[in-house]
């Protein structure tokens, strides 16, 4: 069921470059219309998620039957769930994204210290030890770090349209809120924009003119706490949606044309979720019933196909474009 919003999202136009622009292939740059649920095969407590570039697999970050945290993958054609790193050095994963080619993970950690509740926000201390930037390999689960100076604490991650530079969220080494880049390879972090109005930024996509689109668990909109913040490359940031009651992970993904941003939500006092769809151009904001997916978290496009994923803390489910 999708139905229209009584409330329009502020927004600032000016300077903000907020055309998506359109992919080479006819990808699809509207809402999905479907969402069927894929898989739940002995995982819990679901984050961030991605698709391969073909969207043939889907990996996860999940924790296993015994509470390890892991890396997990997924053919979209059975459903089958495979381990690919488990445990050791992983601490608490909370992001995921794939290289162009497919061949590598992202995986921001925030380590320890990170929330064990479901009020995960709320627990966050930019100050907890271990994490960082892992790169695993999608075939053997080989893993290295990625070496990243001047990022106290990653908790979001999203590899840009040129696939050069990752994009992430998370806490300066002064424990500041911040946006960074920095190139795939590793090197020095820059600081795209940090401090107010971020506060505990999550998850976090980027479009094709570098304008990032930035969950915020704790920062207070117009429409009340939770955003969806626009950041261009200049660092001027504007308000997209608020009043948004995101799950553990905060999730958003530009539909695979673009133009279309997507976000798990939960309706704290009914229990409802939903997706929530902002079309970047016109402002547009609709809702996407979700009953099948009782908590809502990550979510993440294929490059080149038009397929989503969509996590619930116990749950894959696969959106479409029909």
């Amino acid at each position: 069921m999708k139905r229209t919003l009584g409330f329009v999202p502020t927004v600032t136009l000016i300077g903000l470059g907020l055309g998506c622009g359109i992919n080479a292939e006819p990808l699809p740059q509207t809402p999905p219309t479907q969402v069927k649920k894929l898989t739940s095969d002995g995982l819990h407590n679901i984050g961030g998620v991605a698709s391969s570039p073909d969207g043939e697999t889907f990996y996860a970050l999940a924790f296993d039957d015994k509470s390890q945290p892991g890396v997990f993958k997924t053919r979209t054609d059975n459903g089958e769930v495979t381990p690919l790193l488990v445990g050791d050095p992983l601490l608490y994963p909370s992001d995921i994204a794939v290289s162009c080619d497919g061949g590598q993970l992202y995986v921001s950690d925030m380590g320890l210290g990170s929330a064990s509740t479901s009020e995960f926000a709320e627990d966050v201390k930019p100050e907890a030890s271990g994490g960082g930037i892992h790169v695993i390999a999608t075939d053997s689960g080989d893993r290295h770090d990625l070496q990243a100076t001047g990022i106290g604490r990653a908790a979001g991650l999203v590899l840009s349209k040129d696939c050069e530079t990752l994009y992430v969220t998370g806490w300066t080494t002064m424990g500041v809120p911040a946006l960074f880049t920095v190139p795939v390879e590793g090197g020095s972090a820059n600081v795209v924009a940090q401090g107010a109005p971020l506060v505990s930024p999550t998850g976090v996509d980027v479009d094709v003119d570098n304008v990032a689109w930035v969950m915020d668990h704790l920062a207070r909109g117009s429409n009340g706490q939770g955003m969806l913040l626009a950041i261009n490359e200049d660092g001027d940031i504007s308000e997209v949606v608020s009043g948004l009651g995101m799950g553990r992970h905060g999730g958003v993904s530009l539909t695979p044309g673009g133009t279309t941003a997507v976000i798990p939500v939960r309706n704290d006092l009914t229990g409802a979720s939903s997706l929530i769809t902002a079309n970047t151009q016109t402002l547009e904001v609709e809702v996407i019933d979700t009953p099948d997916i009782p908590y809502p978290t990550g979510v993440a496009s294929a490059r080149n196909a038009p397929v989503m994923v969509v996590a619930g803390e116990y749950g894959l489910h696969i959106a479409t474009f029909e």
